[in-house]
């Protein structure tokens, strides 16, 4: 697409149409052309007006399925806390909704110091 807005194709094209019906006598030869034109500019105003539609209606979408993960994320964590409820934070039973129980660091053992190396 050049580098002209929507808005200044559309204004050139329906003052060039206008021009070329003022001098229609002249310019008889043109006249399929003229034609196709007329329907290129109504094509192109429908066009854009089911683009401002979609965009409209993507960004409703976008804001839908925002709130839809946001209000989805909250049950999820209710859920969650729920079954933590129901099996304490130490059980295993926890593993099987990809939840980590807590656990015990196990100690670790005592070392025995290195002996000195003799020679």
């Amino acid at each position: 697409m050049s580098s002209q807005s929507f808005a200044a194709v559309v204004t050139d094209w329906e003052q060039l149409l206008v021009k070329i019906l003022a001098n229609a006598s002249d310019l008889t030869f043109l006249e399929g052309t003229r034609i196709e034109l007329a329907l290129s500019l109504q094509g192109a105003k429908e066009a854009n007006a089911r683009q401002a539609t979609f965009k409209a209606q993507l960004q409703q979408a976008t804001r839908d399925l925002e709130e839809h993960i946001t209000r989805g994320r909250e049950l999820a964590t209710r859920l969650r806390n729920g079954v933590r409820t129901r099996y304490g934070l130490s059980g295993e039973k926890l593993t099987d909704f990809k939840l980590r129980p807590r656990r015990t660091k196990a100690k670790a053992k005592a070392t025995e110091p290195a002996s000195p190396i003799k020679k």
